[in-house]
Order: C-alpha cells, then sequence, then structure tokens
C-alpha cells in the first residue's frame, strides 16, 4: 500500500484546480495520479481519458 504525502495533495489541488473544468477530472483521478507522478511508476487503469491528461502518454497504460 502507499500512502499520500502532503506534496502528493498538494500537487492533486493544484491538478484539479487546473483540470477540473476544461477535462472533467475528479479529485479521485488526481490524488492517484499523484502518486504515480511522484514515483514515476506507471499507472494501470481503464480511465486513460483523464490520467493522460494529468500524467502525459507514458505512465497511464491500459491493463489488457
Amino acid at each position: 500500500m502507499v500512502y499520500l504525502t502532503q506534496a502528493d495533495q498538494d500537487w492533486a489541488m493544484q491538478q484539479l484546480e487546473l483540470l477540473r473544468l476544461s477535462h472533467g477530472v475528479s479529485i479521485n483521478d488526481t490524488l492517484i495520479a499523484s502518486v504515480s507522478h511522484r514515483l514515476q511508476v506507471p499507472l494501470y487503469t481503464h480511465n486513460l481519458k483523464h490520467m493522460r491528461v494529468l500524467l502525459g502518454e507514458t505512465l497511464p497504460q491500459q491493463p489488457y
């Protein structure tokens, strides 16, 4: 299990303020993406639409 740090939460809130209205990302999307962003590890998700906006093209991966 990976826990959120204060820096993760700050990053998530910044992204939420920037992208909520224009791309429809939610607080859950940004909090999940913040850990992947900090650790620079792939995030396997079916929600590629929002995660690619948050993390770019390389970190979000479709699971199968």
